[in-house]
């Protein structure tokens, strides 16, 4: 896709690899050994957890042996693309096309030829939006095809691929499959495939390599002389069959006659969970769920099923219309995202489509427990039940350690702990082998006896076979680029240099405010100018913090100063505020890409510092959305709290959970960033230019004319700076 020769694929070799993590007692990985012909096409098949997406880790150089005890030989005669399971994780620029081309700057292709090969690279995989789509506004399955159209794009020798179907509707799934074998046929690369349910791949693979539950190496060979094996989807055969458990296991607190509606919608639209924001997915929908019922909700990706699960589940309002749950759950009917925390966890469990979000303890048996003791109950035996069921059989092991399917079997066990009439899940059986499969549907259909009312998101055929009932959204046009006006604001035609240094001239202007009339006159002009500067569009909770900041200094000043003087609190106050406010204003506008182009072409700083901040950045933007996900799960889980000591101590635990889930994610992207050759570029170029315009002159002068308007207020009052 990249305009350059093509690259043959690569050699691979590895020989008595063995790989054991820091915490665990048993190796992921033992002893595993195999030689790759160039061109090669190998499905890498085993059961959940036995050690896949490690294995292509260490196969594109980006396993850290730091974090374990690492062993072998491992040869890659080639540069490796690798694609993360998340594909959020893999997520490095603001927009959609500096995204994928950031495998192509690294590689330090001419930039005249970027948008070609990044057209070409969304054109492969179907991605619905233009160069310009916010990468925070996808869904899942939009973020998965983004994810491999960056992958694709630099034409690796070595492309590898870890799951990269498993979110995504058929008829998405096989443009996927399409794009990475004609990439395959035009750069010659050995392809390797992690896929539970390889059938749809197995036309095209050369060779089934198979790892065992123990991370050995059970078979390497033909995909049709493939023997039966645990833990594996055999092609051809008939699909497992949901594990037999007695209801009583999954027995709800709260019980209703089976087929009464417990949870009805009416006429409701929803915007995008992860945001609270945005264009609705979900229109004028109804829904009824019922008691002993189980609801399968499908559609192609981005149809709305994961924002219509949580609307479902009390974790956000709907933008309109009414969500209740019904009597006897809730007498009268009440809206689920209007319940506290405790009644809300009591009556819905949750199991969101990125499980690592729900991780609240420190052990598999402490998640599975955390929300019966919030509740005040004694769940113990229920719990280690279920984790037996699920396979999860390491109850002291570290939830963050698991693979992404072991991840998902323990949020369902945490969800049913403590019997809630309300089970909504989001994907559950991504990443699951057959047995694991048959054990997530086993305790469906268990649940389902007992009286739960389940509703299920899901592309999974198998899953949707045995619900009661479906529901079926329609698949979504893609949003319309949005075209922007002829007459912009200035800060939105300037580029980030030129709004950085209007912020740092009005922080100098504020020096002189040393009386209330100065900082009033500079905010009036602060105020004057914004609709020309900013226009309209900056979120005010973006301005909330530096208006608190100010308000705050200003009381402080009034209560504790040496000199308890309103004049001295109400200058502390304006001070603050003059620069502050616009100063987060201005930041509101810059894009993390364009102030990365702008500090490594202008400023001529080193790339790789530069450009790691500028990922940091968008991963700092971020935080609001993390925050608020991360809200909701402690508030579906029972453990927010009400009361002013009950505020602080969930402030304190969403700070430490943002702190670990920012840690974390920005590990995974340092790992997506190095695969796409961020670790290798000593040099790079750049996809877009990074001018001084004249809006970045006149919005600078704009800036030191306000500034100037306390210098000058200061002078006229005859008062002197000072």
């Amino acid at each position: 896709m990249a305009d350059a020769e093509p690259a043959a694929g690569a050699a691979v070799t590895v020989a008595d690899l063995t790989w054991r993590p820091l915490g665990r007692a048993r190796p992921v990985l033992a002893g595993v050994g195999f030689v790759l012909a160039p061109g090669e096409r190998v499905v890498l098949a085993g059961p959940s957890g036995s050690g896949k997406s490690t294995l292509l880790r260490v196969l594109a150089g980006v396993l850290d042996p730091e974090d374990g005890e690492l062993a072998g030989h491992v040869e890659v005669g080639g540069r490796a693309g690798l694609l993360l399971q998340d594909p959020r994780d893999a997520q490095v620029a603001e927009r959609a096309g500096r995204d994928t081309a950031f495998g192509l700057e690294n590689a330090r292709v001419p930039a005249a030829t970027m948008p070609a090969a990044v057209a070409a690279a969304h054109a492969a995989v179907r991605f619905p939006y233009g160069p310009s789509r916010r990468v925070q506004a996808l869904s899942g399955g939009e973020a998965q095809r983004l994810a491999l159209a960056g992958v694709l794009v630099f034409e690796p020798g070595l492309v590898l691929l870890d799951e990269p179907t498993a979110m995504l509707d058929p008829a998405s799934a096989a443009a996927v499959r399409d794009a990475v074998l004609a990439a395959a046929d035009a750069s010659r690369a050995t392809v390797v495939v992690v896929e539970h349910r390889f059938e749809p791949w197995s036309p095209f693979a050369q060779r089934v390599l198979l790892l065992d539950a123990s991370g050995r190496l059970a078979f390497d060979g033909a995909g049709d002389a493939l023997p039966e094996a645990d833990g594996v989807w055999q092609p051809g055969r008939p699909a497992p069959r949901p594990l037999q458990l007695a209801p009583a296991l999954l027995a709800p607190a709260a019980v209703a006659s089976p087929g009464t509606v417990v949870l009805r919608a009416e006429r409701v639209a929803a915007v995008p969970a992860s945001t609270g924001r945005g264009a609705a997915v979900v229109q004028d929908l109804d829904v009824q769920v019922r008691a002993g019922s189980i609801l399968a909700v499908q559609g192609p990706s981005g149809a709305g099923k994961s924002t219509l699960a949580a609307v479902l589940a009390g974790l956000a309002p709907p933008a309109s219309g009414a969500v209740a749950l019904q009597p006897p759950l809730a007498e009268p009917a009440v809206a689920p995202s209007a319940l506290s925390s405790t009644r809300l966890a009591g009556l819905v469990g949750w199991v969101p489509q990125e499980p690592e979000l729900a991780v609240v303890a420190r052990t598999v048996r402490d998640e599975v427990l955390a929300t019966p003791r919030a509740l005040g109950m004694g769940r113990e035996e229920r719990a280690d039940e279920l984790l037996a069921v699920l396979g999860l059989d390491e109850p002291d092991e570290d939830p963050h350690v698991l693979s992404g399917g072991e991840q998902r079997r323990l949020a369902l066990a945490a969800a049913l702990a403590h019997g809630p009439a309300v089970l909504v899940l989001d994907e559950p059986t991504v990443g699951q082998d057959p047995g694991t499969w048959a054990a997530v549907a086993g305790v469906l259909l268990a649940a389902r006896d007992a009286g739960v009312a389940v509703v299920v998101a899901t592309h999974d055929p198998l899953l949707a076979a045995l619900a009661d009932d479906r529901l079926a959204l329609p698949g979504r046009a893609p949003e319309p680029e949005q075209l922007a006006p002829r007459v912009r604001a200035l800060g939105r035609r300037a580029g980030p240099l030129g709004l950085l240094l209007s912020g740092a001239l009005l922080l100098a202007g504020s020096a002189p405010i040393t009386s209330p009339l100065p900082g009033a006159l500079g905010l009036l002009a602060v105020a004057a100018c914004a609709p020309f500067v900013v226009g309209g569009g900056v979120p005010a909770r973006r301005l909330l913090p530096p208006l608190v900041a100010a308000l705050s200094l200003g009381i402080a000043t009034l209560l504790f100063g040496t000199v308890h003087d309103v004049s001295a609190a109400l200058t502390a106050a304006l001070r603050i505020a003059f620069f502050a406010v616009p100063g987060v204003a201005l930041a509101a506008l810059i894009d993390p890409s364009a102030l990365g182009d702008a500090l490594g072409q202008r400023l001529r700083l080193p790339a790789r510092p530069v450009v790691a901040a500028t990922a940091a950045w968008l991963r700092f933007g971020q935080l609001a959305d993390g925050w608020r996900t991360l809200r909701g799960v402690r508030r579906i889980r029972g453990l927010a709290r009400p009361g002013p000591i009950g505020r602080v101590r969930e402030l304190a635990a969403l700070t430490a959970a943002i702190l670990v889930a920012t840690l974390r994610q920005a590990a995974r992207m340092a790992v997506a960033m190095e695969a796409r050759g961020f670790g290798t570029a000593t040099r790079r170029t750049w996809a877009a230019d990074s001018p001084w315009r004249a809006a970045d002159t006149a919005v600078v002068l704009l800036a030191a004319v306000v500034a100037a308007v306390p210098v000058l207020t200061v002078l006229l009052a005859g008062t002197g700076v000072g």
